[in-house]
Order: structure tokens, then sequence, then C-alpha cells
């Protein structure tokens, strides 16, 4: 770097008499000198935003996190080495010179090599929430509602101020120019903006003033879009008991505010197409219903021939339907005639009387049969219960034995004892000490001594 013109910069006294101004142009050299200098080489990672290819084949984007972002370029001849397409969302790694653009005084990297770092956040993040939003049946095709033919009101969910408001009203006046607008003013891009967003479609809804709502807003990158991504804009959306028309970005952009509208317009423009007709083809359409209503004699006469002809025909069928009705009518009373009441009573009685007979000798018989049944089932069971009672008692005497065999006393009258210290029976040696008082129970009587030796081995062993 020339040292003169870095003291001058600086205003150094010692340049000369008086401060020396740099122009523009050295100012800038000077910024690229300190920043190639400082920084040969720049190496950082981030998501591509606002992608721009030139005829010339450079490319021309910026490279975002979630704080700060860096306008970058990349020069025909490096971009033609690259292995993959650069897109929007997508996550890369650069290596790169910082720069200032003279004509514009811009910061920018020209970066020299870049490759892939995976898909970018705001991308993975928009997937994970479409797919999340369409399980829970956010975009069902069956719910989406048609639009109104002959809208009473417009409503519009957009920014105040762009060229989006003004081309939408200018489409709005060219088609219906006395169709009325509301506009419900919100941001459409930053911090906040889904919060406007969703609360400007609410209070359109509740209004209960439009019949038809546009959700709209210019092109941009994803992330200037973010906002009709965010769920709280989608829930708004798919509440409106209104039908709504997302009218986000241009064709290719799609957000999920487009998936939850009840139709979808490729720009703001074809948005307001949509929602209100076109008042001169509505005049042609009404002209033509008023000349085939005029044309009477074409259309109407003969309808009213085909509406005699069909009275003509119903009025013969009636009067033939009746007649047969007079017939069936007259043979019924020729019957009821023939008919004598009191001998079809006596016949019933009689049937009556001898299913009554009936019944009663086949209760007489079951009961007779049931008795002796009842006596038999008696006498086997006492028999039964006789011989269950005497099992029962043996095996009761048996186990007695057994268990009298086995009592503390017959135990000791076979020649065994018990042996206890201070009210412990002893059942190791190790539960005595030489000295300690001992009681030995034999079957007649108890016998009272002190421990004098112990020792592991008994005399039986010994033997």
């Amino acid at each position: 770097m020339d040292s003169s013109i870095k003291k001058r910069a600086s205003g150094d006294p010692s340049s000369g008499d008086g401060p020396d101004y740099l122009s523009v142009t050295q100012v800038a050299r000077l910024f690229n000198d300190i920043l190639e200098t400082s920084f040969p080489q720049l190496l950082f990672k981030g998501e591509i935003s606002q992608l721009t290819v030139a005829q010339s084949g450079h490319l021309y984007f910026t490279v975002k996190d979630e704080g700060a972002q860096v306008s970058c370029v990349m020069w025909a001849g490096t971009a033609r080495t690259l292995r993959f397409k650069p897109a929007a969302g997508m996550a890369v790694r650069c290596h790169g010179r910082p720069n200032v653009y003279p004509q514009t005084g811009r910061l920018q990297v020209v970066v020299s090599r870049m490759t892939e770092d995976g898909e970018g956040d705001l991308q993975r993040k928009f997937l994970e929430l479409k797919a999340r939003l369409e399980r829970d049946g956010f975009f069902a095709p069956e719910r989406k509602r048609p639009l109104p033919f002959m809208p009473r009101a417009v409503g519009i969910v957009t920014s105040k101020t762009g060229a989006v408001i003004h081309d939408m009203m200018v489409k709005i006046r060219e088609r219906f120019p006395s169709m009325v607008v509301y506009l419900s003013e919100t941001r459409v891009q930053g911090e906040g903006a889904a919060a406007e967003i969703s609360e400007a479609l609410r209070k359109l809804d509740a209004s209960d003033l439009v019949d038809v709502i546009i959700v709209a807003r210019g092109g941009g990158s994803l992330e200037d879009l973010w906002a009709f991504n965010e769920e709280e804009v989608v829930k708004a959306v798919f509440a409106c008991r209104t039908p709504v028309i997302s009218g986000v970005g241009h064709e290719v952009d799609t957000t999920l505010c487009d998936f939850a509208a009840d139709v979808r317009a490729p720009t703001p423009t074809a948005a307001a197409e949509m929602a209100v007709p076109k008042v001169s083809d509505l005049l042609v359409r009404v002209a033509e219903l008023e000349r085939r209503l005029r044309d009477s004699d074409r259309w109407l006469q003969p309808r009213a021939q085909r509406v005699d002809e069909l009275a003509g025909r119903l009025s013969a069928r009636v009067g033939g339907v009746l007649a047969e009705a007079r017939l069936h009518v007259k043979s019924a009373e020729s019957s009821l005639v023939r008919i004598r009441p009191d001998r079809v009573i006596e016949m019933v009685s009689a049937k009556v009387q001898g299913l009554r007979d009936r019944l009663l000798q086949a209760g007489r018989s079951s009961a007779q049969l049931n008795a002796r049944g009842v006596d038999t089932l008696a006498t086997r069971l006492s028999s039964a219960s006789r011989r269950r009672v005497e099992t029962l008692a043996a095996t009761i005497g048996h186990l007695g034995l057994r268990l009298e065999s086995l009592s503390p006393q017959r135990v000791l009258e076979r020649g065994y004892s018990i042996v206890s210290t201070e009210g412990r029976h002893v059942r190791s040696i190790g539960d005595v000490a030489v000295g300690a008082p001992l009681e030995v129970a034999v079957a007649d009587g108890v016998i009272s001594g002190k421990v004098q030796e112990i020792s592991k081995e008994s005399k039986w062993q010994k033997q």
C-alpha cells in the first residue's frame, strides 16, 4: 500500500500543510488493499439466497444465516467447474476473498470455491412442516370450497405499499369497476409478519363483509416468503369460513399458504382475476339470456305443448286407476254380504276351547312325570352323600394317626431328646458355650446340667 495515500487518508499532519482529501476511487482501492492484505482468503458457510445467473454466466447470490448475510459473486469460469447446481435454500461452504465493488461501494466476497453442505435449514424446515400439516389434514382436497360467482365484496390481505396492491386494484377495476374491495393491511415480510397476516385474515373473515379473501405478496426468496410458511398463517387460512385465494409470489414460488387455501393463483394479479368476474363477459351473457327470454316461441311454447300432452296422459291414467279401484270396492262389498259373523265367531270359539283342553291335559301329565323324577333323584342323592361322608371320615382318621405319630411326645418316647439353653432350642454347637446351662427333655422328665466340653466330632463318629 502506498504510504503517502495512507497518511493522507488518516489526516497525518506530516503529509503537508493541510488535509489532503482522497478521491472515492482511491478510497475503494484503499479498502480493497486493506481487505486483501488482512484476509487473503475467507472460509465461511451458510445458506444461499437471492440467486441470480447472469447471461455472462456469472453467479450473484447471498449467503446468510440466522444473524446476517453476505453478498457474493462467482465468476463464470469458476461456476462452470461446480459439481452441483446452486439453488436458493441450499447450504454451502465457500472459499473466497473480500472485495469492495467500486461502482456501488458494496462489500462482497468473490467466491473461488463452493461445495454443498447438505440441505438448507429453511428448506428442511419447510419440508418437515409441510409433511406434518399434510398428515393433520390441513391440505385435504375434499375441504376446499368453490369461489363465489358474484361476490358482494373482495377482501385483500397484503401491504398497502408496493406494486402488488396497485396491480391487483388495476385488474379488479378493469374487470368489475364497481366491485367493493376491503384492504386488511399487514406486513408481508420480516419478524412479526406472520402474526399480522394471521390477525388480518381473522378480522376479514369475522367481519362478514366479504365473500372471498385474497392473501397476496410479490415474489422473492424462500426467506422473503417465509411468513407465508409459518404454521400460524396456515392455520388461520384453514380456519376461515370465507373462501381464500393464495396469490403469494410468482408462479415458481410455492408456500404452505398455497396448499391450505381453497384456490392457488400463480401471481397476485391472477388472484384478482379469479376473484371477480369480467363485467363485459357478464353483459354478453345477460344479453344472450334476455334474447332467449324474448324468443318464447322457440323454447317456451314447445314446453307448454309438452305440458298439455302430459296433462292429458295423466288424466287418462288417473281415470283408469279410479275405475279399477271402484271394481275392487264392489267385489269386497259382495264378499262381506256372503260372510256371517256369528258363524265365524262360533268356529273360532270351538277351536280355542279345544286348544285349552289339550293344554290342561299336557300340564297334568308333565306334573306326574316330574314328581316321579324328583323322588328318584332324591334317593340317588342321599345314597351318594352317605358314601362321600364315610370316605371322608376314613381319610380323616388315617391322617389323625399319622399326625399323632409325628407329635413331640411320640418322638421322645422313641428315645430322642430335646436340648435347650435359656429357653432356646440347641440345633448346633454354635448355639452354646462352655459353662452354659442345659435342659434335656426326655419322654418322662427333664435333665438339667452345664456344658463341660464342646467338640465337632461325636462319639458315634469316633466309633
